[in-house]
């Protein structure tokens, strides 16, 4: 019971509540183990396409213990946003911010009911600027070419990068961090210039 209680007052401090263009409300936190069930629905709302899109091996329903490991990275962070019809959370979004090295993998799944409404973009703001506060030199984001909401949504970050193409997957990389003043002079002298 206290481990519940706990559980509950960490989500409460670390939730925000972000409003939409249109107006609608939804609560935005770090993801934890408890959320399996929540985001198994998600996945389960979500058309094919979304899902093909969001995993691009495939629209098949993730299995639950690739989900489990996606909620509670060991590197890095996913977020779930949530709606509330008074007695029952939703899940109608997830973010995933996935540590490699100095890069940090991200990727969207947004429930097809509320796409386009500016969700998408809100949260990857967020892993963005939790990846520029972890010490991330770069977000990579794994799209497909055709995907033209996402990339749309990567454009609003206006960040510069860059873009490799493998057939129909294109590889961004969004630089995060420039090297600071000190770091570069000590980086030229050292190199006997």
């Amino acid at each position: 019971m206290v481990e519940l209680a706990a559980t509950v007052a960490r989500r409460a401090a670390e939730q925000v509540t972000l409003v939409l263009p249109e107006g609608a409300e939804v609560a935005v936190r770090p993801a934890c183990a408890d959320d399996l069930s929540s985001v198994l629905e998600l996945h389960e709302r979500c058309s094919p396409r979304s899902r093909h899109r969001r995993y691009l091996g495939g629209a098949a329903l993730p299995q639950p213990a690739r989900l489990r490991r996606l909620l509670e990275p060991s590197r890095g962070l996913t977020m779930v946003a949530t709606t509330s019809d008074g007695a029952a959370e939703s899940v109608v979004a997830m973010a995933n911010l996935l540590g490699e090295g100095d890069e940090a993998e991200v990727a969207l799944l947004v429930r097809d009911d509320w796409q386009r409404r500016g969700l998408g973009s809100a949260l990857l703001r967020r892993l963005a600027r939790h990846a520029d506060q972890a010490g991330y030199a770069a977000l990579l984001l794994h799209v497909q070419a055709e995907n033209t909401p996402m990339l749309r949504t990567v454009r609003r970050l206006d960040r510069p990068g860059s873009a490799d193409r493998d057939g129909a997957l294109l590889t961004l990389t969004l630089p995060l961090v420039a090297p600071r003043p000190v770091e570069a002079a000590s980086t030229f002298l050292s190199s006997g210039a």
